[in-house]
Protein backbone atom coordinates (compact mmCIF):
# COMPACT_ATOMS: atom_id res chain seq x y z
CA UNK A 1 0.00 0.00 0.00
CA UNK A 2 3.04 2.28 1.07
CA UNK A 3 4.45 1.62 -2.62
CA UNK A 4 1.19 2.81 -4.18
CA UNK A 5 1.00 5.48 -2.31
CA UNK A 6 4.63 6.46 -3.23
CA UNK A 7 4.12 5.76 -6.83
CA UNK A 8 1.16 8.13 -6.79
CA UNK A 9 2.99 10.70 -5.39
CA UNK A 10 5.37 10.27 -7.93
CA UNK A 11 3.18 10.41 -10.90
CA UNK A 12 1.40 14.05 -9.45
CA UNK A 13 4.86 15.48 -8.84
CA UNK A 14 6.14 14.27 -12.65
CA UNK A 15 2.33 15.39 -13.69
CA UNK A 16 3.10 19.06 -12.13
CA UNK A 17 6.58 19.41 -13.19
CA UNK A 18 5.74 18.68 -17.18
CA UNK A 19 3.22 20.96 -16.80
CA UNK A 20 4.70 23.62 -15.64
CA UNK A 21 7.40 23.76 -18.75
CA UNK A 22 5.88 25.87 -21.35
CA UNK A 23 7.60 26.08 -24.99
CA UNK A 24 6.59 28.37 -28.02
CA UNK A 25 5.05 27.31 -31.16
CA UNK A 26 4.78 29.48 -33.86
CA UNK A 27 4.43 28.99 -37.91
CA UNK A 28 4.73 31.64 -40.33
CA UNK A 29 4.36 31.65 -43.87
CA UNK A 30 7.50 31.02 -45.69
CA UNK A 31 6.56 32.59 -49.03
CA UNK A 32 6.15 36.31 -47.38
CA UNK A 33 8.94 38.62 -46.96
CA UNK A 34 8.10 40.02 -43.87
CA UNK A 35 10.56 42.84 -44.35
CA UNK A 36 8.49 44.20 -46.87
CA UNK A 37 5.79 45.40 -44.79
CA UNK A 38 6.32 49.04 -42.99
CA UNK A 39 2.72 49.58 -40.98
CA UNK A 40 0.21 47.72 -38.94
CA UNK A 41 -2.75 48.25 -36.63
CA UNK A 42 -4.10 46.59 -33.70
CA UNK A 43 -7.38 44.14 -34.32
CA UNK A 44 -9.50 45.78 -32.18
CA UNK A 45 -11.72 43.05 -31.36
CA UNK A 46 -8.96 41.03 -29.68
CA UNK A 47 -9.26 43.48 -26.46
CA UNK A 48 -13.33 42.48 -26.02
CA UNK A 49 -13.15 40.16 -22.89
CA UNK A 50 -14.40 36.54 -24.02
CA UNK A 51 -14.06 34.35 -21.22
CA UNK A 52 -16.07 36.01 -18.79
CA UNK A 53 -16.82 33.29 -16.76
CA UNK A 54 -12.91 33.60 -15.81
CA UNK A 55 -12.19 36.83 -14.64
CA UNK A 56 -9.14 35.66 -13.31
CA UNK A 57 -7.80 34.53 -16.55
CA UNK A 58 -9.50 36.90 -18.76
CA UNK A 59 -10.67 40.95 -18.01
CA UNK A 60 -10.21 44.28 -19.12
CA UNK A 61 -6.66 44.94 -17.59
CA UNK A 62 -5.39 41.66 -18.42
CA UNK A 63 -6.09 42.62 -22.38
CA UNK A 64 -4.95 45.61 -21.99
CA UNK A 65 -1.59 44.90 -21.07
CA UNK A 66 -1.13 42.10 -23.80
CA UNK A 67 -2.46 45.02 -26.74
CA UNK A 68 0.22 47.16 -25.22
CA UNK A 69 2.84 44.54 -25.35
CA UNK A 70 2.21 43.65 -28.43
CA UNK A 71 2.07 46.80 -30.21
CA UNK A 72 5.76 47.27 -28.03
CA UNK A 73 6.99 43.89 -29.75
CA UNK A 74 5.84 44.85 -33.07
CA UNK A 75 7.04 48.43 -33.18
CA UNK A 76 10.34 46.75 -31.90
CA UNK A 77 10.46 44.85 -35.09
CA UNK A 78 10.27 48.02 -36.86
CA UNK A 79 6.77 48.41 -37.94
CA UNK A 80 5.00 51.64 -37.42
CA UNK A 81 1.46 52.21 -36.56
CA UNK A 82 -1.02 53.93 -39.03
CA UNK A 83 -4.64 53.06 -38.14
CA UNK A 84 -5.89 54.47 -41.84
CA UNK A 85 -3.28 52.74 -44.07
CA UNK A 86 -2.24 49.92 -42.34
CA UNK A 87 -0.13 46.57 -44.30
CA UNK A 88 -0.24 44.57 -41.74
CA UNK A 89 -3.27 43.80 -38.34
CA UNK A 90 -1.69 42.43 -35.11
CA UNK A 91 -3.59 40.71 -32.81
CA UNK A 92 -3.87 37.97 -29.95
CA UNK A 93 -6.23 35.54 -28.57
CA UNK A 94 -6.60 33.80 -24.82
CA UNK A 95 -7.33 30.33 -25.56
CA UNK A 96 -8.44 28.95 -21.89
CA UNK A 97 -9.17 25.04 -21.72
CA UNK A 98 -10.90 22.90 -18.45
CA UNK A 99 -10.51 19.50 -17.54
CA UNK A 100 -11.69 17.47 -14.72
CA UNK A 101 -9.17 14.77 -13.07
CA UNK A 102 -9.92 12.40 -10.87
CA UNK A 103 -7.13 10.82 -8.11
CA UNK A 104 -7.70 7.77 -7.06
CA UNK A 105 -6.56 4.87 -5.12
CA UNK A 106 -7.50 1.17 -5.78
CA UNK A 107 -7.36 -0.81 -2.81
CA UNK A 108 -7.41 -4.82 -2.80
CA UNK A 109 -10.63 -6.68 -1.31
CA UNK A 110 -10.26 -9.71 0.43
CA UNK A 111 -14.09 -10.95 0.19
CA UNK A 112 -13.98 -11.09 -3.98
CA UNK A 113 -10.66 -10.50 -4.71
CA UNK A 114 -10.95 -7.61 -7.13
CA UNK A 115 -9.56 -3.92 -7.07
CA UNK A 116 -12.08 -1.49 -5.69
CA UNK A 117 -11.82 1.79 -7.21
CA UNK A 118 -12.39 4.74 -4.46
CA UNK A 119 -12.20 8.24 -5.28
CA UNK A 120 -10.12 10.59 -3.70
CA UNK A 121 -10.47 13.90 -5.24
CA UNK A 122 -11.36 15.57 -8.14
CA UNK A 123 -10.57 18.48 -9.36
CA UNK A 124 -10.65 20.60 -12.47
CA UNK A 125 -7.58 22.05 -14.03
CA UNK A 126 -7.73 25.28 -16.25
CA UNK A 127 -4.70 25.82 -18.79
CA UNK A 128 -4.59 29.19 -20.59
CA UNK A 129 -2.61 29.99 -24.09
CA UNK A 130 -1.58 32.64 -25.23
CA UNK A 131 -1.63 33.08 -28.75
CA UNK A 132 -0.48 36.41 -30.58
CA UNK A 133 -0.69 36.68 -34.67
CA UNK A 134 0.14 38.86 -37.33
CA UNK A 135 -1.88 39.11 -40.26
CA UNK A 136 -2.14 40.63 -44.26
CA UNK A 137 -4.54 43.55 -43.67
CA UNK A 138 -6.01 43.37 -47.11
CA UNK A 139 -6.36 39.54 -47.37
CA UNK A 140 -6.93 38.92 -43.74
CA UNK A 141 -4.79 35.59 -44.02
CA UNK A 142 -1.99 35.66 -40.73
CA UNK A 143 1.28 35.50 -42.05
CA UNK A 144 2.64 34.81 -38.34
CA UNK A 145 1.33 33.33 -34.99
CA UNK A 146 3.16 32.13 -31.96
CA UNK A 147 1.43 31.13 -28.72
CA UNK A 148 2.93 29.50 -25.31
CA UNK A 149 1.15 27.85 -22.41
CA UNK A 150 0.68 30.58 -19.19
CA UNK A 151 -0.74 31.77 -15.75
CA UNK A 152 -2.47 35.33 -15.85
CA UNK A 153 -3.63 35.05 -12.80
CA UNK A 154 -0.43 36.81 -11.66
CA UNK A 155 -0.53 39.56 -8.43
CA UNK A 156 -1.12 42.66 -9.72
CA UNK A 157 2.40 44.10 -9.28
CA UNK A 158 3.47 41.51 -11.51
CA UNK A 159 1.31 41.19 -13.83
CA UNK A 160 2.76 43.80 -16.43
CA UNK A 161 6.47 42.09 -16.46
CA UNK A 162 4.78 38.95 -16.68
CA UNK A 163 2.70 39.95 -19.99
CA UNK A 164 5.41 41.51 -21.39
CA UNK A 165 8.08 38.79 -20.97
CA UNK A 166 5.62 36.46 -22.79
CA UNK A 167 4.83 39.07 -25.68
CA UNK A 168 8.58 39.69 -26.27
CA UNK A 169 9.31 35.28 -25.72
CA UNK A 170 6.47 35.05 -28.42
CA UNK A 171 7.57 37.86 -30.76
CA UNK A 172 11.51 36.54 -30.99
CA UNK A 173 10.06 33.85 -33.17
CA UNK A 174 9.13 36.73 -35.33
CA UNK A 175 10.76 36.44 -39.25
CA UNK A 176 11.22 40.16 -39.72
CA UNK A 177 15.06 41.16 -39.44
CA UNK A 178 16.03 44.24 -39.13
CA UNK A 179 18.88 45.39 -40.87
CA UNK A 180 21.46 47.38 -38.93
CA UNK A 181 22.57 50.59 -40.91
CA UNK A 182 25.59 51.15 -42.79
CA UNK A 183 28.57 52.68 -41.07
CA UNK A 184 29.98 53.78 -44.40
CA UNK A 185 26.38 55.33 -45.39
CA UNK A 186 26.04 57.26 -42.34
CA UNK A 187 25.04 60.80 -42.36
CA UNK A 188 27.35 63.82 -40.92
CA UNK A 189 24.62 66.06 -39.13
CA UNK A 190 26.17 69.55 -37.78
CA UNK A 191 26.39 70.83 -33.97
CA UNK A 192 25.14 74.28 -33.94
Amino acid sequence: MKTRNLFSILTLFLIFACASTSEVVYDYNLEVDFNQFETYVLCMDDFFVEHTNHPQMDNEEIRRLIGDAVAIEIENKGHRTNVLNPELQAGFRLLISEETAEFTDCEHSEELEYWENCTIHTQTFEEETLVVYVADFESKKVLWHASIICDLNQPKKKLKSYVNGLVKELYETYPKTLVAPNPDEAKEYEVF
